[in-house]
């Protein structure tokens, strides 16, 4: 059985007329004070959803449409000039070398305090550890080995070359070309 507190808070909850609760409905039946705050309750909340409807007049609807459709009409869009774009891709770029200089600095004290020196060291020296064993192996391709390591310089900045191309070909050049 409910009490009258437990009651009310039900009625609260509920949104709709029709009350689905079997013991709230029992309640109801033989409180006469439930009832009659039930009853108070569902007019003012009928009377508050009447009042709170609002449906905007036609005349507002279409002046409000006007000025909106006015007002697309008179905005254009321009494209930025040239020294705008050149000026953030150069604050872009210093902001990112700074960045990274930061990142460097502090990531380096970490790595020697964590210890991490010690290892990358050891993973970086492996390349050269295999290679001499396969020149101890295989003796003939020592020469291709010095060979390799010779021009592997002067590939390494061709392939940053090919990097800086690619990026300098697709979008930043050919966006500020447009804006000229």
């Amino acid at each position: 059985m409910l009490d009258c507190d437990e009651a009310r808070t039900l009625l609260a909850l509920h949104t709709e007329p029709e009350i689905n609760d079997p013991a709230l409905h029992d309640h109801l039946a033989e409180c006469p004070l439930c009832a009659i705050y039930h009853r108070r309750n569902r007019i003012i909340d009928a009377a508050l959803r009447e009042e709170l409807r609002w449906e905007p007049p036609s005349v507002l609807t279409a002046q409000l449409m006007a000025i909106a459709l006015q007002a697309s009409h008179l905005t254009s869009v321009s494209r930025p000039r040239r020294w705008y774009i050149i000026t953030i891709y150069s604050l872009t770029a210093v902001v990112m070398a700074v960045s990274l200089a930061v990142a460097w600095t502090y990531g380096g004290s970490l790595l020697m305090q964590v210890g991490l020196s010690n290892a990358l060291a050891w993973v970086f020296d492996i390349p050269a550890q295999w290679l001499a064993q396969v020149i101890q192996t295989q003796p003939d391709s020592q020469r291709l080995i010095e060979f390799a390591l010779r021009v592997r310089d002067q590939l390494l900045w061709l392939l940053l070359a090919a990097i800086l191309w690619a990026l300098f070909d697709r979008a930043p050049q050919s966006s500020l070309a447009r804006t000229e």
